[in-house]
């Protein structure tokens, strides 16, 4: 009974140590001094529209701060804080980020303003599999892909399963995007070579798509991102392109080809769009992030393989936010790195 006691006392002075006021924590990349020694694109004398910020690939560089019962949980259970395996894709959404990690069997929910990070395991009946996708819808909920359980799954805000999104059979689900004006989830089916969309009780209202290299036809796409006037973009990872399907269903264009040089594609995988429509496409071989307007003419190219900053190795995703700052996900180098942005035909 004494020893019971003692070790109540103790769980009891810890809560009461964690509950202690702290200090806010200073939000991530708020007040990043940008400094003439950062990695820079393009090179001096011309204007920068690229800048290195910074980088993270776990919660204790991260400066993450747990809540105290996440801290007793972690003293009980032996956990130790989490960092990135492999993260394959992102979501933004206000102050938080979401990061896909199949290499962990997870996904991170990251709050960038108070430092929160959560680090999800499982989905509504079970455990992730092969977690590749990620988006934050606007009522703060978290959507899921798993592309070996073939399912998307539902999550609160503060990233509690709920659920699936759909009872609709998919085929390896991999990337998603929402656009936001008419409330439809877009997922790319990588193994149906297609792409689908639902509303947001699950229902399917568009299907684009089948095998093959015409316009209008998929060879294994793997992302999709939102274009501002209602359609959305798709990585046609193994023809070498992207392509455009408009707000009424339609592929309408396309631009990229095979090849090893600046405006070429060897393995593109993910993709996101700004508000003037100029489509931001990782390329995982090149280890290269390029920029194109909506007609497929390159604007810039940024990075470079490597492990230091500002380069990559197998970059799979790029996010935008709306305070202009580009987060990479830098799969086997196993972090996010982050810069800032300014629209390369700025004046």
């Amino acid at each position: 009974m004494k020893a019971l006691a003692k070790g109540s006392a103790l769980i009891l002075a810890s809560v009461a140590l964690l509950t202690c006021a702290q200090p806010s924590p200073r939000p991530f990349l708020a007040e990043v001094q940008v400094e003439s020694q950062r990695p820079r694109w393009p090179r001096p004398p011309s204007n920068a529209r690229v800048i290195y910020l910074g980088q993270f690939s776990g919660e204790e560089e991260f400066g993450s701060r747990r809540s105290w019962l996440d801290r007793i949980s972690g003293w009980v259970t032996g956990r130790t804080q989490q960092g990135f395996v492999r993260p394959v894709a992102l979501s933004v959404g206000g102050t938080r980020l979401a990061v896909a990690d199949p290499g962990l069997r997870a996904v991170h929910l990251i709050d960038l303003s108070t430092r929160r990070w959560k680090t999800i395991h499982r989905s509504p009946d079970g455990s992730l599999v092969s977690p590749v996708g990620v988006l934050l819808l606007p009522d703060g909920r978290l959507l899921i892909s798993d592309s070996v359980r073939n399912g998307l799954w539902l999550y609160t805000q503060n990233g509690e399963p709920e659920g699936p999104f759909t009872s609709e059979p998919l085929e390896r689900p991999t990337g998603l995007a929402l656009d936001a004006r008419r409330g439809w989830v877009w997922a790319t089916e990588t193994l149906a070579h297609r792409v689908r969309a639902f509303d947001l009780s699950g229902r399917e209202v568009a299907r684009v798509g089948n095998r093959g290299t015409e316009l209008g036809q998929f060879n294994y796409p793997i992302r999709v991102a939102p274009d501002r006037n209602g359609g959305v973009w798709v990585t046609d990872s193994l023809n070498f392109r992207v392509q455009h399907v408009d707000d009424r269903g339609r592929v309408d264009r396309s631009f990229g080809i095979d090849g090893d040089r600046a405006g070429m594609f060897a393995r593109p995988r993910g993709l996101a769009v700004d508000a003037e429509g100029r489509v931001f496409v990782v390329d995982a071989l090149f280890d290269a992030v390029q920029i194109f307007d909506d007609r497929g003419r390159l604007l810039l190219l940024f990075g470079s393989r490597g492990a230091g900053s500002g380069e990559f190795w197998l970059p799979s995703d790029v996010a935008l936010d709306a305070l202009d700052r580009i987060y990479v996900a830098d799969a086997y180098n196993r972090r996010v790195q982050v810069f800032a942005y300014r629209p390369p035909d700025a004046r």
